[in-house]
């Protein structure tokens, strides 16, 4: 009898956790549907990536406090984002008023944006018209640990980052070296699904620019379309010796590293990042400039820049001259990079960059295929020291990520075989 009171008890007791829990439940769930989001206008047509912003810390550090409040972290990562991703020509950070304007007076706790698979970051970024959401976090366990997500948001592709830093390593030049290291592997791993939206978005703006037909009549001007940049780039490439094509090939299949193998890799970048910044470099000093390309390629074409820089930076041997540096001198000397099509040109500003070295480039459609043409250039001599070129099929352009490593190679084969004769 005794027993069963016992049973009794318990059930009754567990009935009333499960009433309490219920209700408790079903607000906290319906708390995202609460954060109503305004309605902003669509911006202007661009051909760049878009992207969402949003920097949360979750816990406390061992002491007690953070360097940096949380709130000051997110306002400084959102500035610190768009300053490094602006500077590649290739993005667009969505500014904190459109963010205001979306949220009103509505401050967001960290919990709420991670919730539900960072649900209401995702909410955010499609009423701010983004293309991606940028999240990381920051936290505390054994060490000092950071957070990378890359989310499309018209695909739901996502990429992550994540790694900690060792206890000796957290002072302030160790924290910054670990963000560039961060963001140089999240956006590496997310290249080709970048390089896929820059298609597609640079054809829809490219179809939204076209002039509207009209009438003839005296004062109509017919505006140079896509054809016209096509048969321009077409002609640029015809003129040159096609030293090497190679066919794109498809992407072979990356092996999975287990996150010991990840964080071993990234301690190993870290050292290099900051033995970089501690020590002077050698090598030829080389500046990449952004590829010329039709207007519906143009951030494309950056993007295959970007990785053959990436991939230059990896062989070692050159000094590279960053993006923000050649941001700097174009924006003093008042052009753009876009319109560096003459290579004395390119010649002229490598100087003014102290570079020895340049690298130019072009992508054109020529019939149904996309070819990559770039070249290396000694600046002093105005001679060609190298040339490569990678073919796809038109609409494919992501499958030239697969051959740039081949065509850096190429590019630097007699400098490599120059460095070992000296050996």
């Amino acid at each position: 009898m005794k027993t069963t009171k016992v049973a009794l008890r318990k059930m009754m007791i567990l009935k009333a956790c499960l009433i309490l829990f219920i209700p408790v439940f079903f607000l906290s769930s319906c708390m995202l549907s609460s954060v109503r989001l305004n309605q902003i206008p669509q911006p202007l047509p661009s051909a760049k990536l878009r992207i969402h912003v949003v920097a949360v810390t979750s816990g406390n550090h061992p002491s007690g406090a953070w360097k940096v409040p949380p709130e000051e972290y997110a306002s400084n990562m959102a500035r610190s984002t768009a300053r490094m991703l602006q500077n590649l020509g290739i993005y667009e950070v969505v500014p904190a008023s459109d963010v205001q304007l979306v949220l009103g007076d509505r401050k967001i706790a960290a919990w709420e944006w991670k919730r539900n698979d960072w649900a209401l970051a995702k909410e955010v970024g499609k009423a701010v018209h983004a293309d991606y959401i940028l999240c990381t976090e920051r936290s505390f366990k054994l060490h000092l640990q950071q957070d990378f997500s890359l989310i499309n948001l018209h695909t739901g592709s996502t990429f992550n980052v994540s790694n900690y830093l060792p206890r000796p390593m957290t002072d302030d030049q160790s924290i910054m070296a670990m963000m560039r290291v961060n963001y140089r592997t999240l956006f590496k791993s997310a290249q080709s699904d970048l390089l896929k939206t820059a298609l597609n978005k640079g054809k829809a703006v490219s179809e939204e620019m076209k002039p509207v037909a009209s009438g003839k009549g005296e004062g109509d001007v017919k505006k140079p379309g896509k054809e016209h940049l096509e048969v321009t780039a077409k002609q640029k490439i015809e003129e040159e010796p096609q030293d090497i094509i190679v066919s794109a090939k498809a992407k072979p299949e990356e092996k999975q590293l287990t996150a010991e193998e990840k964080q071993i890799a990234f301690e190993k970048e870290m050292e290099k990042v900051l033995t970089a910044q501690n020590t002077k470099q050698h090598g030829s000093r080389i500046v990449v400039y952004d590829f010329d390309s039709a207007e519906s390629l143009r951030i494309v074409g950056l993007i295959l820049a970007e990785a053959l820089r990436e991939e230059l930076y990896k062989l070692g041997g050159f000094v590279l001259v960053n993006r923000e540096n050649m941001a700097q001198v174009m924006d003093e000397r008042k052009l753009q990079q876009s319109g560096l099509v003459n290579e004395k040109q390119a010649i002229k500003l490598g100087e003014w960059m102290a570079a020895s070295e340049a690298v130019t480039g072009k992508i054109a459609f020529i019939g149904s295929s996309s070819i990559l043409q770039v070249k290396r250039i000694d600046i002093r001599t105005m001679g060609t020291l190298s040339l490569g070129s990678l073919k796809c099929k038109a609409g494919e352009e992501d499958e030239l990520l697969t051959t740039m490593p081949e065509l850096a190679r190429k590019l630097t084969q007699l400098q490599k075989q120059q460095q070992g004769a000296k050996q």
